[in-house]
């Protein structure tokens, strides 16, 4: 009997484990691969499939004080390194079309040179930078570390008025043109042809991402969500709590979901079954 208790208990608990280590999202079964571990609260993560690498900012105890640092990860050879350069750097960017991945640090917005591994700032701009996100046809929207919402586009940076009414943590621009926009309040839409600001949920948003067609997405602590524009709903499509809760997230080339919780950067992968 005690031998039966004992199998029936390492059966659960292989259950549990295999449940922890892969995911349903829209009816698909998904492995968790984890792309790089002992790396701590990564957050603000941006892909460039070009170079098939992604770039984040993380956290890290240097002489007993945590300290932000910026890195890269290649996804294909898992070759990791630190980004020095930019002071406190938080937020991440890639123009796709033109090939620029942005920093943006305590002293403004930087880009990243491939060959040499450097930084450098652009000088356009002496505030500091929390979050980034950039749309191809509108330029490189961002937010500083006192939620304010500017873009930069054609060497010009230029607050926007339509989102600076309430406090603004991230911003994204969706399929349509609209801005969103989170801070403690929710996530808000301000909507282009209206002009007016609607509210759309009280959400914890961390970052906002889009897959290669546009799509925008946004992550919490609690889970992973995709916008549905056309309704103004949110799609939850990952649940994550404690240790695993989700500080970040991105898309590969071949859209898969990365993202990143409390010590680790993970990517989803097809499987067959859970």
């Amino acid at each position: 009997m005690k031998l039966l208790i004992l199998a029936i208990c390492a059966l659960h608990v292989n259950q549990m484990m295999a449940s922890k280590d892969c995911v349903v999202v829209n009816g698909k079964n998904y492995g968790k691969e984890v792309l790089k571990d002992n790396i701590h609260q990564a957050y603000q993560l941006s892909f460039d499939p070009q170079q098939n690498t992604l770039f984040f900012s993380y956290s890290d105890e240097v002489d007993s004080k945590t300290v932000l640092k910026m890195g890269y990860l290649n996804l294909a050879t898992k070759s990791f390194g630190e980004i020095s350069g930019v002071k406190d750097g938080m937020a991440t960017a890639v123009d796709t079309t033109n090939h620029i991945v942005y920093l943006g640090g305590k002293d403004g917005i930087y880009t990243y040179d491939y060959a040499t591994k450097s930084v450098k700032n652009l000088g356009v701009t002496s505030l500091s930078i929390w979050q980034m996100f950039y749309c191809p046809i509108h330029g490189l929207f961002f937010t500083t570390s006192d939620e304010k919402p500017y873009v930069f586009k054609d060497g010009q940076v230029k607050q926007i008025v339509e989102a600076s009414s309430s406090k603004t943590r991230v911003i994204a621009v969706g399929e349509h043109h609209d801005v969103f926009f989170a801070n403690s309040s929710g996530i808000f839409l301000f909507n282009h042809h209206t002009n007016k600001v609607i509210d759309l949920g009280d959400y914890n948003v961390n970052a906002f991402t889009k897959d290669s067609k546009g799509k925008l997405y946004f992550s919490s602590p609690v889970g992973f969500y995709a916008v549905n524009e056309a309704d103004r709903k949110m799609n939850k499509l990952i649940s994550e709590t404690g240790e695993d809760s989700i500080w970040g997230a991105a898309f590969d080339k071949d859209d898969n979901i990365v993202y990143s919780n409390e010590d680790n950067i993970v990517k989803l992968v097809p499987k067959d079954k859970c």
